[in-house]
């Protein structure tokens, strides 16, 4: 291999490196700085959930998460301190005229030993 093409491949290399940092960074690991969520719903009525919270760094974020069964795990995201919860009765949120619900009122640990937080719906307004 000449020494141009052993350049050209050590730059190659450090930008996957780079990339491959970059895709990461936005993940919390496990327990240190969020946790996963994972909602049981003892109503069996809610079809989705507007979820409007704290991401792992203390942003402000908000998304919709359909919940079909009794429990629903949403990985991938991860929430912590304050979280308000709007429940639907169809799976989008309102989006295709579903029923309101009510709403409640959850606290998410920033950090712990588990990956997952459980959060129950006891009843509906």
């Amino acid at each position: 291999m000449n020494m141009g093409k052993k350049i050209l491949m050590a730059a190659a290399t450090g930008t996957l490196a780079v990339a491959g940092m970059a895709a990461t960074s936005g993940t919390a690991f496990a327990g240190s700085n969020g946790q996963q969520i994972v909602i049981y719903d003892d109503t069996h009525k809610v079809g989705s959930i507007k979820i409007q919270g704290s991401n792992h760094k203390g942003e402000p974020t908000t998304t919709c998460l359909a919940t079909p069964g009794y429990e629903t795990r949403m990985s991938g995201w991860w929430w912590r301190d304050y979280m308000h919860f709007s429940k639907w009765t169809d799976s989008t949120c309102g989006g295709n005229g579903g029923a309101y619900l009510g709403s409640q009122d959850e606290w998410v640990p920033p950090s712990r030993a588990d990956d997952w937080w459980g959060i129950g719906i006891f009843k509906n307004n």
